[in-house]
Order: structure tokens, then sequence, then C-alpha cells
């Protein structure tokens, strides 16, 4: 059995521009890492209704001679299987349906749902390599996101080092914060600091009160911390409370072992488009039982930029919602998907929707393999 199973699906479209590029260095980037930190793994690559005008990943992309402690496996979902999913004629990728394929049918013992620009960095490998994953955790980590143009003749330390100097954005688990512009959006706020600031606003009233020259707007902002923690403190005892789990960038870094995800029936095969589906999975695993666990630095992962529009970015989300508006493609509500979550935590109940023959499990698909298996 191998030790971890790595899922990414895609297909040879073009997606998001330089796709084959983008690929091509996800696909090296791992195959030299396993190797080098001598790491048994098999990536799984869901090529999910391949283009009929263009070569199949297979040939696309180059493959080496030996991959070494890498195995491949290419998994096809042809266009037939796409065609049963309502909305296929304007989606002609899903996503997490290609990657619970791809999930069900791995042999690792952990899998690691991510995507095909992501690249690891040492410090995350030699982590994995070394054993100290847990049975019943869910591993996320901060996303780092690189500028595309990153060259292909660097070896893999030089495209690790690249990156490191080539931070465009960072995506952790409060908000996303772009280098260049200094825009920060945020995906939730941060519960602890609201006692020490409470105590904190708390001696400015009384300097203000004993004539001392505190500003007005501190006073007042006391009043609102206050009630917010009140409210917060509500929520906690009705079962309300929304844990802060890293959601952000989930979709490109989610590991957990073989059997947690087999339990949870891997991602909600939601027919449309796939926003929010992979935070919707770790809400299942948090009612599940299955505790989070944020790996921290130095181990990241590196987004390879592509497109405005065609992937999530705060600066391109209204484009990429126009878009998927524009196509009459629905789209879960994060906020739906929230209050959702906190009534079945009140209730007592499991996230989980998909029937067991999740991952097209009835459906023969054709696999080429690459490597020595």
């Amino acid at each position: 059995m191998k030790t971890l199973s790595v899922v990414a699906t895609s297909r040879n479209d073009d997606h998001g521009g330089n796709l084959i590029h983008r690929t091509q260095l996800f696909v090296d980037g791992l195959i030299a890492q396993c190797n080098r930190h001598q790491l048994d793994a098999e990536l799984i690559l869901v090529e999910w209704n391949p283009p009929t005008d263009r070569p199949p990943l297979s040939q696309a992309l180059k493959w080496p001679e030996n991959t070494g402690r890498c195995d491949i496996r290419i998994v096809q979902v042809p266009e037939v299987i796409h065609q049963r999913i309502r909305y296929a004629e304007k989606l002609p990728l899903f996503q997490m349906i290609a990657k619970n394929a791809g999930i069900r049918r791995a042999r690792g013992r952990f899998i690691l749902a991510t995507n095909i620009d992501i690249l690891l960095s040492d410090e995350l490998m030699a982590f994995i390599s070394a054993g100290q994953l847990v049975p019943g955790c869910l591993y996320r980590i901060d996303r780092y996101d690189v500028y595309g143009d990153i060259p292909a003749d660097r070896g893999m330390d030089g495209i690790l080092a690249y990156c490191r100097k080539h931070v465009l954005r960072t995506n952790n688990r409060y908000y996303s914060r772009n280098l260049d512009s200094g825009l920060i959006s945020w995906t939730q706020y941060p519960a602890w600091p609201l006692p020490y600031m409470s105590f904190f606003l708390y001696d400015l009233r009384n300097k203000r009160r004993q004539g001392n020259n505190v500003p007005l707007w501190a006073a007042r902002y006391l009043r609102y911390v206050t009630v917010l923690g009140i409210r917060m403190v509500r929520q906690i005892f009705s079962h309300e409370w929304i844990p802060p789990l890293h959601t952000n960038a989930c979709g490109d870094f989610t590991l957990m072992d073989a059997d947690s995800w087999k339990s949870l029936r891997g991602y909600w095969e939601w027919e449309g488009f796939s926003m929010h589906l992979d935070s919707h999975l770790l809400y299942a695993a948090y009612l599940a039982g299955i505790r989070q666990k944020i790996l921290k630095e130095p181990m990241r992962i590196y987004h390879i930029e592509h497109d405005m529009g065609s992937g999530y970015t705060p600066e391109g989300k209204d484009t990429l919602y126009e878009r998927i508006s524009k196509a009459g493609i629905p789209m879960l509500d994060m906020d739906q998907l929230r209050n959702r979550f906190a009534g079945l935590r009140r209730e007592g109940k499991r996230l989980i929707y998909n029937t067991k023959d999740w991952g097209l499990a009835s459906v023969d698909l054709p696999e080429t393999r690459i490597g020595s298996q």
C-alpha cells in the first residue's frame, strides 16, 4: 500500500491559460519530491470529459522514463458519463465528482485532494514522508499564490526558490492579502482578540472618565466589542457557534486518511458549480468528529496564478460570479452553508448527502498507468 495518494483533476482545454505548463510543473514537482524524500506515493490524475479535438493528458504531458517512488495513474471519465449530469452542456468539468472518482480508487493510506497548479514545499513533503500523519485528522495549510511565469528549467530547488521570492498573495485561515495592492479580503474574523480588546478598551473608558485625553471612538467601540462578545458566548452555548475552520482555498489542499474520506463519502456530488463544495467537506468532517489540524510555517503550498475569472481570487471573484450567473449555473452560498451547518450541529446530525455509489464506484473507468506500479 502506498503512503500517499495525490488526487487532482483536469482536461486538456487550456482552462485558465497555459494549462499544460502549469500541469507539467505540478507533475514534475510531485515526482521529484517523492523521490527526494523517499515517499511511496501515487498521483491519480482524473481526466474528465477529454476534448475530442486535443490529445489526452497522457500524450500532452511529458513523462520521465522512470517515475521512481511516484506511480502515475490517469483515470478517464468519458463524455458519455459527463452527459448524465445536469448542466453538462454548460460545465465541461465537474471538479468534485471527478476528484471523488480518484479518491474512491486511491490505494494510499492517506489521500491529498489538490489541483494541477499546486507546488508543495520541501518542508511539507518532509513532514508527510516522516510518517507524522495521524488518522482521524483533516490537515489544512496556508496557500501562497505566485506569478504564473515560473521557469520550468531551473530544477525543483530553483522553482521553489523562485516561488518564495515571487509571492503575489497569501491565503490563511482568516483572510487573503494581495502583497502588491495591500488588499485584504476577509473570509472570517478571528474570535481570540475580543477578550483582549475588551480589557484594553475598558481601561481606555476608565481613563476617559478620569479626564484623560482618550479618543471618543475607543470608548464607544468598547460597547460594540462587548455586545459582540456576548453574542458569541450565546452562540457557543446554543450550539450555533461556527468554528473558524480553515476553508480559505481549501480545495487546493485537503489531506485525510483513506478511512475518513470514505466515511464522509468524499465531496458532496452536487450538480452545479463547484464553489464552496470544498468548504462543505470541512464542515461535514467537523460534524463527523474529524478534527482539523493546520500545518504551520515553514510548511506551505504554492499556487500558480492564472487568468482572472477562471478560478476564485478576491480580485477576480466578481468576474467569476458574473460568468456563472449569466450561464444560469447554480452555486452554493457560503452563508446558507454555515446556517445549515449550525442547524445540523444543533440537531446532532451529519452533513453527508452522497449515496454509497459515490465516486462513480459502479462505473468501469479506463485507466492509463505510468511508472512501475
